[in-house]
């Protein structure tokens, strides 16, 4: 990718446990654990996975709304900054400590101060999962879209309802709902209201977290055809936060796969389903309904549950669940690796499954 928009190193996120009298730390949720990726300007990169693998947690600490335990969040810097950087970090001479902090606190969501963070929040939105959750219920329509505005000061006076009615006209809205409350829309109304919300700053990038899993079958495909068009006419860029395989496949130019904290494969959307590489990719795709009782497909169902986040598996996290292990899966875990075409997996079996 020659443009990037984000560049994620070694990301984690780990929660502490308390124990005892005195409360004190005794583990870590690890609930993302050294994650590695890249997303472009423009595109939309779906993220999938089992419910709780770390999809949210990676998304809303990207734009931190949780601060990170460790690892470097790159905000449409350029590469060759980001590469100077890094090397300085692993170099890891005394005499470049000072000079790594100062560029890092500039380049680095994670280090950022609260000014620096303050105009970052122009450039990167969110839309929640559940509208009904996400939107203030005491206030009017017209004041939640505003909010943003009006925090950044971006508009003033009479401009603001102007400005507001604009947004809610992009999302298929107008000038009757202005003067209402949340309550009176529908749920895809008030995912519409959201999403004008989130384009109030005009950001480059929105964390969409599975916007559309609350609402009805015929709701969603509107939403998504919706999200579809605002990328293409404010060019945007989108991480797709879902659990829905046929939803990422409609909307997502790639398609990041999470297991456990990790990213196990990512591909390009059209590679990933027809070449699947990683076991718990092919498990996730064998899932998919097939519209036709006179088709059938090999389900693959996974032995065991979802280990502990507290205490991951050692070595490959899938081995416990995978059909392919051997003893190399328990003793070395896998790096991404590069098969060609942009596709990455972690797997050290990839080539016999």
């Amino acid at each position: 990718m020659s443009d990037v928009l984000i560049d994620i190193r070694r990301l984690k996120k780990y929660y502490p446990v308390k124990g005892g009298v005195f409360r004190r730390t005794v583990a870590n949720v690890k609930a993302v654990d050294g994650v590695d990726l890249k997303i472009a300007r423009g595109e939309c990169l779906g993220l999938v996975g089992e419910s709780g693998c770390g999809k949210t947690t990676l998304g809303k600490t990207i734009l931190r709304l949780h601060e990170a335990t460790e690892g470097r969040i790159y905000f449409d810097q350029p590469q060759e900054a980001i590469a100077e950087v890094e090397q300085m970090l692993a170099s890891g001479q005394d005499g470049e400590r000072a000079r790594v902090a100062a560029r890092l606190q500039q380049m680095d969501i994670t280090r950022m101060g609260g000014g620096a963070i303050r105009a970052l929040r122009q450039k990167m939105n969110i839309v929640f999962q559940d509208p009904s959750n996400s939107l203030n219920p005491r206030m009017l329509i017209r004041d939640i879209v505003a909010e943003p505005l009006v925090a950044q000061g971006l508009v003033r006076g009479r401009d603001v309802e102007r400005k507001v009615l604009g947004l809610l006209e992009v999302v298929g809205m107008g000038a009757g709902h202005l003067k209402r409350y949340p309550h009176e829309f529908s749920g895809g109304q008030r995912q519409r209201i959201a999403i004008a919300r989130a384009l109030a700053t005009n950001p480059q990038f929105i964390l969409m977290d599975e916007p559309t899993s609350a609402l009805d079958v015929s709701v969603q495909a509107q939403i998504l055809n919706l999200l579809k068009n605002l990328q293409r006419d404010f060019q945007l860029t989108y991480l797709f936060v879902t659990h829905h395989l046929l939803v990422v496949k409609y909307t997502s130019d790639r398609i990041a796969v999470m297991y456990l904290g990790k990213v196990v494969e990512l591909s390009a959307t059209a590679e990933l389903f027809e070449r699947p590489l990683h076991p718990y990719t092919k498990a996730l795709l064998s899932a998919i309904p097939i519209p036709d009782p006179e088709t059938g497909r090999e389900r693959i169902i996974l032995s065991g549950d979802v280990p502990n986040p507290v205490n991951p598996p050692e070595a490959c996290r899938f081995h416990p669940r995978c059909p392919y292990v051997k003893d190399v899966c328990r003793e070395v875990e896998p790096p991404l690796e590069d098969v060609g075409q942009g596709h990455i997996v972690a797997c050290h079996r990839w080539r016999e499954i």
